[in-house]
């Protein structure tokens, strides 16, 4: 008995990639909003990320790559102040370089790596979360 593999037939790993284009720009969209919400917050409040740094970085670059964040004088926020920015509000070491964390989380391979967008999408099309990145979020309470 002979097996043909067909090798045109690309195997989808990221959920994502099962979304039309219209879904997947309506969850970064909603992704930048909710990202930049979250780095208006202060770091006093006590937010950590309950993910990884490459997640966070992942998130980051993600935002970054929409031009959605702008700064001061509106032109889009930069890559490292964004980063920044992100790991102050949520108690995360900054990397030293940022830069080829994103380029790493970019080209994960494997169903057990998938990107952090693709797990976004999941939770708010099949979970049905409207807020997807608070379940990644958690708040330490100040003892006092």
């Amino acid at each position: 008995m002979i097996i043909e593999m067909d090798t045109r037939m690309k195997h989808t790993n990221e959920f994502a990639d099962t979304l039309t284009k219209e879904q997947r720009d309506r969850a970064r969209d909603m992704m930048a909003r909710q990202f930049a919400e979250l780095l208006a917050r202060s770091p006093d409040e006590n937010l950590y990320w309950n993910e990884s740094t490459t997640d966070l970085i992942d998130l980051s670059h993600c935002v970054y790559m929409s031009e959605k964040l702008v700064d001061g004088q509106g032109r889009p926020s930069g890559f490292r102040s964004i980063v920044k920015r992100a790991c102050d509000v949520l108690h995360v070491p900054v990397p030293s370089n940022p830069y080829s964390m994103a380029f790493n989380a970019r080209n994960r391979k494997g169903v057990r790596q998938t990107s952090l967008f693709s797990r976004y999408c999941w939770l708010m099309y099949v979970r049905q979360d409207s807020q997807p990145l608070n379940g990644m979020i958690k708040r330490m309470k100040n003892e006092e």
